[in-house]
């Protein structure tokens, strides 16, 4: 079993205003604090893969991981993932309390053929969706980005990453490209409530170098409702310089009944 111990830290970023991240907030939304991004702890577990696998895992690892509860700056962390198997079982547990933050699995596979990937503009006016109501197959927009040198090495800060993989080999964190396709997404829609990331698969096609142009195509792909929470999954195909290297399938919380 290999393991990892972090402190979960959430430094302040402007972009977090109106967002589940910032405190006042999330504390309108029922949680006693600023949430860490799920992303973060998907990086953290992530580690493990990136130490397992290196630079193989970068260009064909997959995850699937489902976030199951909420985690705040300051929370010890600990990372178990399995030593053997194809797909290998990892949880974080917050040791104070003892629960399980995420669970799922790493491991290796050879990338899929994209299908047909509509580039197209993001949506002007942005879609508002409300609860129970979400176009399943409707596609969505991004404009193209160069994610540079001085955006790869923020988003290192801010995910706290400890590896030398990315900056030794001129790549970008996977995590920071699961942040480039779910803002490139959510850039289309107005929703009833800060989006919570709820579960994610991970398929990574091609390493991802630093200073490629990227663009995004997703599909919203399904919708449901669980004991009064609405969900939607997009299913998001990132592309570098017209090449794809990651599929990321997302399930996003976007609005809950009121009692």
């Amino acid at each position: 079993m290999a393991t990892l111990d972090v402190i979960a830290q959430l430094d302040w970023n402007p972009r977090y205003a109106g967002t589940s991240h910032e405190d006042a907030t999330a504390r309108a939304m029922g949680f006693r604090g600023a949430l860490l991004p799920g992303v973060f702890v998907y990086g953290h577990a992530m580690r493990l893969a990136v130490r397992e696998w290196g630079l193989d895992w970068l260009s064909r690892g997959t995850a699937q991981v489902r976030f199951r509860r909420p985690v705040y700056a300051g929370d010890p962390l600990r990372v178990e993932c399995a030593a053997t198997g194809p797909d290998r079982p990892v949880t974080v547990r917050n040791t104070a309390t003892d629960e399980v933050v995420l669970d799922g699995s790493f491991g290796l596979a050879e990338p899929a053929a994209p299908p047909a990937l509509p580039l197209l503009a993001t949506l002007d006016p942005r879609l508002v969706l409300a609860a129970g109501a979400v176009p399943v197959g409707l596609h969505l927009g991004a404009a193209e980005t160069i994610l540079d040198q001085p955006h790869v090495a923020q988003s290192l800060a801010e995910f706290h990453e400890t590896e030398t993989i990315y900056a030794d080999h001129g790549l970008i964190h996977s995590g920071c490209l699961i942040r480039k396709t779910m803002g490139d997404a959510l850039g289309n829609l107005t929703l009833p409530m800060p989006v919570i990331f709820a579960g994610l698969t991970v398929h990574n096609l091609a390493p991802a170098p630093v200073g490629a142009r990227y663009r995004t195509s997703a599909r919203i792909t399904r919708a449901w409702e669980a004991r009064g929470k609405h969900f939607f999954e997009t299913d998001e195909w990132l592309l570098a310089s017209g090449r794809p290297v990651a599929r990321h399938i997302r399930q996003n919380l976007y609005a809950m009944d009121i009692p």
